[in-house]
């Protein structure tokens, strides 16, 4: 169930939303449209999240100016929600595409969860091989990060895996 802040943030997201439409600034515009999409997401409308992250991804390919750092994050919230909804088919070449990204912009926390997704992605398609490859690659993203939050991420993964 969403909270009073679940909507207070969608409201706020819409504002953004609603005033960057009225000026020609595409990619602000689908920047706010992402945080609309997680704002919808985190509170559990996971339609309406869909529609924001297509809108904004729709922004981000057409545009040359487009910060691949931008488009990862904009893909990632995509991937986390297709995980969400049971959609793996969907979620693994969306999370591929991430980490593609996160590696080619030197992103390692960006790194180390998409490696994380796609190792329990591997996981539950039953290569094992694969997925410990991915998750080798997940913690020594998290390592050179050292960032306590993301390590504990890394391990919670691990344990799913090695479980």
């Amino acid at each position: 169930m969403a909270s009073i802040g679940n909507y207070a943030y969608i409201l706020k997201c819409k504002f953004a939303v609603t005033s960057l439409r009225k000026v020609d600034e595409p990619l602000r515009l689908a920047h706010a449209v992402r945080h609309l999409g997680d704002a919808y997401y985190y509170a559990r409308r996971a339609a309406q999240a869909e529609s924001c992250y297509v809108e904004a991804l729709s922004i981000y390919r057409g545009r040359k100016q487009t910060r691949p750092l931008d488009l990862a994050n904009a893909i990632r919230s995509f991937a986390v929600l297709k995980d969400y909804v049971g959609a793996l088919e969907e979620a693994k070449p969306l999370w591929q595409e991430a980490h593609d990204l996160y590696v080619a912009t030197n992103a390692p926390a960006g790194v180390a969860e998409s490696a994380a997704r796609l190792a329990l992605l591997a996981r539950r398609q039953g290569d094992l091989h694969r997925s410990r490859e991915w998750l080798s690659e997940a913690s020594r993203s998290a390592e050179t990060l050292n960032d306590p939050e993301t390590l504990q991420y890394i391990r919670e993964v691990r344990a799913q895996i090695e479980g």
